[in-house]
This record gives structure tokens, C-alpha cells and sequence, in this order.
């Protein structure tokens, strides 16, 4: 009896060591640009910092739990829409910590512009960090690999590719809108006005630019930019544009675009006198892939628009 007793005591402590002792089943590693993280399962809540990332994190079919400045993002990225219910982060370049601690996040995703918050960002949450933006890297390629990487993270490569697939395509097919009325080859400007007098003019590696050789189209700012892709210039800067396809993107303030159209400048400029001028609607230049794809399409419908198609 008790040779049974101290057996079955013996047994039971083995099983209870074996519970208690079983060693985690492996982490996955991920390396982002200030580090590595490590999950045992693909996280699913998710706060982004900034709208390139929300995009991207809504176009994988994932609802983040944290977004920064909703309703501007509604007037500018438009799609993806948002979800329903999320927590308000505050501003992109300044996330209100508490709103954060409150959604409980998985993880926290942000890029280079606030690494400087990394530390603090880690305590509530593993942080990864990637970039789209200053890092003089073609901002249409970086979006894909962004949007690759976040895929990876979230245990969603497939839908990345498909997401991928589906954005090239809409630009294919807008640049092919664009060529059916105007020809093959063709120069193209891409400015933001700022008022009557400065202007955005957008280089090769912004995401409109990019989006724009993507698409087969000759970008004819080969001036300096900075790490956002573009460069501030004046009516100087324009006028050494030559007879391009001038596409400027709306909003501009109507006071400013009403003084400048009706400039003797303006009138003179090349693209003002071959009637080559196109209003873009509000696009977000900042944005990851479905943004420049989003840009293709409007810089389609406003090219044959003006065309008569």
C-alpha cells in the first residue's frame, strides 16, 4: 500500500513538473528599422501613428484599435474607410498616451518621424518602426514594402500580395486611360499650390512621382527635393517646367488660385498657354500604396476630363 502511495505521488509530481515546466512554443521575430520585436501569435491590435500606416494596416482587412486625426484622414486618404470604433490618438506627430494605454494595444506601429518617441511608445506596447519617407528610396516601392512587412507581422503575406497585385493594376489601368487620349509620351508636372506665389513640386522619389513612373510617364522635376520628395519653389521654379501636363493638387485657397490664374505669369507659363493645366482632387501625399493608386485614378479622370472623354 505504501509502495502504491509513494508511486502514485511520485507520478502525479512528474505530471505536475511537466505542466508546469513545458517550454513556450516559439516566438516569431521581426526586424523593423530600430530593432526586432518578437510574437508567439501574429498580432491583432494594432495602433498606427499615421495614416500611411492606417491604410495599410485597413487594407490587410485589420480594424486598428488606435488612429490619429480621424477626420481629417476622411477628408484626405478617403480609402480605406475607417472603422466604426477606435480610439482617438490625438495628432500624428504628437499621440496622446492615454488615449493609447486605453485602446490596449498588441502593438504600436510608427516610423521614423517619431522614433524620438520610441522608448516611451515601447512602454505601453512592443513598437515597430516603418518607413515610407526620408529614406531617398522611391516612396511607391517603399509603400509596397511597408505593406509587405506589416503582412508578415500580422500573419497576412497572401493578402499583402493580393492587396499589391490589385494597386498595380488600378495604376496600369489609369495610365492606360491617360495614354488613350493624349499619347505615349508625354512630360508631366505634379505641384501642390500653395498660394499665388510657392508651390510644392513634387520629384521622382514622392509618392506621386513615383506613382507617375510607375506608370510610364516622364516626371519633369529632376531638381533637388527633401525627404519628403518634393521641392518648395516659386513662379521661377515653374516657369522652367516647360510644356508639361501641369497637374496641381486641390485644395488650394481660392483667393490665392484666383490672384495667380489671373497673372500675367501664369498666362505666359507653357503649360498655361497649351491648355495642358489639370485640377486633382484632395490626395494624400503622404500616404502608402492605395494612396498612389488612389492619385493614378484621379489624375486619369482629370486628364480625360479635360481631354472630352
Amino acid at each position: 500500500m505504501r509502495n502504491r502511495l509513494i508511486t502514485s505521488f511520485a507520478s502525479t509530481c512528474m505530471l505536475l513538473t511537466g505542466t508546469m515546466f513545458t517550454a513556450p512554443a516559439s516566438a516569431e521575430t521581426y526586424t523593423h528599422e530600430m530593432g526586432t520585436v518578437n510574437f508567439a501569435s501574429p498580432p491583432t491590435r494594432i495602433a498606427v501613428t499615421n495614416w500611411a500606416l492606417t491604410e495599410s494596416v485597413l487594407a490587410l482587412g485589420i480594424d486598428p484599435v488606435a488612429i490619429p486625426e480621424s477626420d481629417a484622414y476622411r477628408d484626405w486618404v478617403v480609402e480605406p474607410a475607417l472603422p466604426d470604433h477606435f480610439a482617438d490618438l490625438g495628432t500624428r506627430v504628437a499621440p496622446n498616451f492615454e488615449a493609447l494605454r486605453d485602446s490596449r494595444p498588441e502593438v504600436i506601429l510608427i516610423s521614423a518621424e517619431i522614433a524620438m518617441a520610441y522608448d516611451k511608445l515601447s512602454a505601453f506596447a512592443p513598437t515597430v518602426v516603418y518607413s515610407i519617407y526620408n529614406t531617398d528610396a522611391p516612396a511607391i516601392d517603399k509603400a509596397e514594402e511597408l505593406l509587405r512587412h506589416i503582412g508578415k507581422l500580422t500573419g497576412r503575406s497572401d493578402k499583402a500580395e493580393d492587396v499589391i497585385a490589385s494597386a498595380n493594376q488600378r495604376i496600369a489601368k489609369a495610365a492606360q486611360r491617360i495614354r488613350a487620349v493624349i499619347g505615349d509620351d508625354n512630360d508631366f508636372a505634379i505641384v501642390r499650390i500653395l498660394d499665388d506665389a510657392h508651390f510644392r513640386i513634387h520629384g521622382t522619389t514622392s509618392l506621386f512621382g513615383s506613382t507617375l513612373a510607375r506608370m510610364g510617364f516622364n516626371n519633369v522635376w529632376k531638381g533637388e527635393v527633401n525627404g519628403w520628395g518634393f521641392f518648395n519653389g516659386d513662379i521661377a521654379n515653374l516657369a522652367k517646367l516647360g510644356p508639361a501636363h501641369f497637374a496641381y493638387i486641390e485644395p488650394t485657397p481660392k483667393p490665392d488660385k484666383a490672384k495667380l490664374f489671373n497673372s500675367a505669369v501664369w498666362k505666359a507659363l507653357p503649360f498655361t498657354r497649351k491648355n495642358t493645366v489639370y485640377q486633382v482632387p484632395a490626395s494624400w501625399t503622404f500616404g502608402g500604396l492605395l494612396s498612389g493608386a488612389r492619385f493614378a485614378e484621379q489624375l486619369a479622370d482629370a486628364v480625360t476630363t479635360a481631354n472630352g472623354s
